[in-house]
């Protein structure tokens, strides 16, 4: 999942002022000015995602449940990716970055939450790690696609990938995944010297 959802984060971090300034034409000054906006937005989905999921955990909801509606919710909010390459004004494509930022940060809290519902306390670390190594691998060489698509055709397959991503993340995940599953809590003797 994190091989797919990692580089759209990647890309609206280092394509967003080159987009707000080729093809909306905004100045150096407007960038500065609004481009914090979106990122903004990415704080609130990240907080919001593991907030909604220990609510829906808290109403009786399953962890599966939680975490697949909060991913999934996310990954449909990437897809207004399309709407930043269409939208009729420069606000409303910031508007879109936003919405697709605070999906995807929405989305990452629970891709990464799920990692400690699924293997053992010991190994959460090794696993991320992991993950992460996908997620930068996949860093690597989406601005490559990216670089290209623009120099060669526009900007618009670029944001129609980075719509898709996410989403293909998350169905992937849940297709190898099938269910995820609370880990039991250890009991107090288990935890016995985990506090050092």
């Amino acid at each position: 999942c994190r091989l797919l959802v990692g580089p759209v984060m990647q890309f609206y971090w280092f394509w967003t002022p080159q987009y707000l300034f080729h093809a909306r034409g905004l100045t150096l000054a407007e960038i500065g000015l609004f481009s914090w906006i979106p990122f903004l937005f990415g704080d609130i989905g990240s907080i919001g995602g593991g907030w909604i999921a220990g609510l829906l955990i808290r109403r009786g909801f399953t962890v599966n449940t939680a975490r697949f509606s909060t991913m999934y919710f996310g990954a449909i909010c990437c897809l207004l990716s399309i709407g930043v390459v269409t939208a009729a004004t420069t606000a409303s494509a910031i508007g879109f970055i936003s919405l697709v930022l605070f999906g995807n940060t929405f989305l990452s809290a629970n891709m990464f939450a799920a990692i400690s519902d699924l293997v053992p306390r010991a190994a959460v670390g090794r696993v991320t790690g992991m993950t992460g190594i996908a997620g930068g691998l996949s860093g690597l060489t989406f601005p490559l696609v990216t670089g290209w698509l623009i120099d060669h055709v526009s900007y618009v397959p670029a944001f129609f990938i980075a719509a898709l991503m996410p989403l293909a993340g998350v169905v992937v995940l849940h297709a190898v995944l099938g269910r995820i599953q609370a880990r039991p809590t250890p009991s107090i003797s288990e935890n016995v010297g985990l506090s050092c």
